[in-house]
């Protein structure tokens, strides 16, 4: 099955407030609906705030990924002023499993 890398940025400089004000549903719609995501992590600035999002999901298709995305709530509710999916192959991993850091 194909890989998709779909990456958010917020809008300049970070979308922190609004990261925080969506945050707990953000979180629990991603645990609810982790099936396809293989590797997520936020983006981080020079000052430690988060400015973006990647995620990579093993899905059937594009519009699989686009499906998930509508109705997570950090992009519901505005905090990327653009968003990207393409699909990507994996070529190389060392990343050890971790959990959500809290």
């Amino acid at each position: 099955m194909p890989h998709y890398a779909a990456i958010g940025f917020d809008h300049p400089p970070h979308s922190m407030q609004l990261r925080d004000r969506n945050r707990s549903e953000h979180r629990r719609f991603v645990l609810d609906n982790v099936a396809p995501i293989r590797m997520t992590g936020a983006m981080r600035d020079s000052h430690g705030n988060q400015c973006g999002t990647i995620y990579v999901f093993e899905a059937v298709s594009e519009a699989e990924v686009w499906e998930w995305l509508r109705n997570e709530p950090f992009f519901v509710n505005g905090v990327y002023a653009t968003m990207r999916v393409v699909e990507w192959t994996p070529a190389y991993n060392l990343f050890e499993k971790c959990d959500w850091p809290a």
